[in-house]
């Protein structure tokens, strides 16, 4: 029987969840890991959302964020992107069962503040930074989702693109996935910044002159 503390609890839930999905993490499940009873379980974690909020902090503190680099707010902004793809490639189930249960924990919310500055340093306005901010992480985490979904996935038979020699090509020699997601997020981050600033432009253009 393994030590039973909240990090042996929290290292059972991620291998859980990493191997089986995130509808394999029960309290039942974990404390069958463990070798313990279900209900020597509920002495350490209150409830699922609690054990949740457990794995949480455990994935955050196996991959610290990134120190800032002092190499200015958008190669900070990719460095952070970086780590959001690194962490729901390592543990996908977790997005899902955060969403779930509504857990929010001082690690993320640190990050969230973090990210939130950097594109207020941008020098997008207040409005606009936020916008930049949610709008980006939306479309990282989709990225890193997708990612993520295509692991298995297996090309289209050879036959079937005989005639189609560009998706013949992609589909025998596909874009190494950290070149992908490079080019992605460079390009994300100067399109939102641009069309956002120019935004800023044209409504100070717009503005009646005194």
């Amino acid at each position: 029987m393994a030590t039973l503390d909240l990090d042996a609890i929290a290292a059972a839930g991620l291998a859980l969840v990493d191997h089986r999905g995130a509808d394999a993490l029960t309290m039942r499940a974990v404390a069958t890991e463990l070798g313990v009873s279900t209900m020597s379980l509920y002495h350490y974690v209150e409830n699922k959302a609690a054990l949740v909020e457990l794995l949480v902090d455990k994935a955050h503190r196996e991959q610290p964020l990134p120190a800032p680099s002092g190499e200015g707010w958008r190669e900070e902004v990719r460095e952070l992107a970086g780590w959001m793809r690194n962490s729901i490639r390592a543990h996908p189930a977790l997005l899902r069962l955060r969403l779930e249960y509504n857990v929010y924990t001082p690690s993320m919310l640190t990050f969230g503040e973090r990210w939130i500055n950097l594109w207020q340093q941008s020098g997008l306005d207040f409005d606009a930074a936020n916008r930049a901010a949610a709008a980006s992480s939306m479309a990282i985490i989709g990225f890193a989702k997708e990612e993520v979904s295509l692991r298995d996935f297996k090309p289209p038979d050879p036959e079937l693109l005989s005639w189609l020699p560009n998706m013949r090509h992609l589909s025998t020699s596909p874009p190494e996935p950290g070149t992908s997601f490079e080019l992605f997020i460079r390009a994300l981050i100067d399109g939102i910044f641009d069309v956002l600033a120019r935004g800023q432009a044209i409504a100070g253009d717009a503005a009646p002159i005194a």
